[in-house]
């Protein structure tokens, strides 16, 4: 039966009581609304991305892949803030050249200029050499990675190089160790 056809046979007390239930049924408490935590609605970035992922690429070729837990980018900077990051960079050939891990960093998106803190964790995949450090800068245009912090290096075979700062080339042939305060041989 239709609509047209229901009300056709129907009294127009009973169409009323029809309508007012109908309307009635809207009526209520408002369904519950989801919020994100009060630290979250804190953040001033202007977007919040969890589980980032990017490439960084230079005339189509891959340098580096940025993951991060979160990350956080403002529309009036460049920059990304990203926590629980993790940067893999690759040779000319695609292969891998060198992780970085990190509690939190930055990443500059126009300059593609990155630092890393807190226990960052530096490994050179071609001799699976580590530096560990608090602080790791990388500037792709001077084609150098370093760390102003107390620096431990950590090679394959198990000697241990610490100092107070480290400076490399990107390829790591020429690695410096500053204020080498002891080797450790295994």
């Amino acid at each position: 039966m239709s609509v047209r056809t229901f009300l056709e046979n129907c009294d127009s007390w009973r169409v009323g009581v029809l309508l007012t239930l109908i309307s009635l049924g809207g009526c209520g408490e408002p369904d519950a609304v989801s919020l994100a935590s009060s630290d979250l609605q804190e953040i001033d970035a202007d977007n919040v991305i969890f589980g980032m992922v990017s490439f960084i690429t230079t005339n189509g070729i891959r340098e580096g892949h940025i993951q991060a837990d979160t990350a956080y980018l403002f529309v009036d900077s460049a920059k990304a803030e990203l926590h629980q990051m993790r940067i893999l960079f690759f040779n000319e050939d695609g292969s891998q050249l060198a992780t970085v891990t990190g509690t939190s960093g930055e990443w500059d998106q126009t300059t593609d200029r990155m630092t890393a803190w807190g226990d960052v964790l530096l490994i050179v995949h071609s001799d699976q050499r580590r530096i560990e450090t608090q602080e790791l800068n990388y500037d792709p245009e001077a084609e150098r990675i370093w760390s102003d912090s107390a620096t431990v290096q950590i090679m394959a075979d198990g000697s241990i190089t610490r100092g107070s700062a480290f400076e490399s080339d990107m390829e790591f042939r020429n690695v410096r160790i500053a204020s080498i305060r002891g080797t450790i041989s295994r």
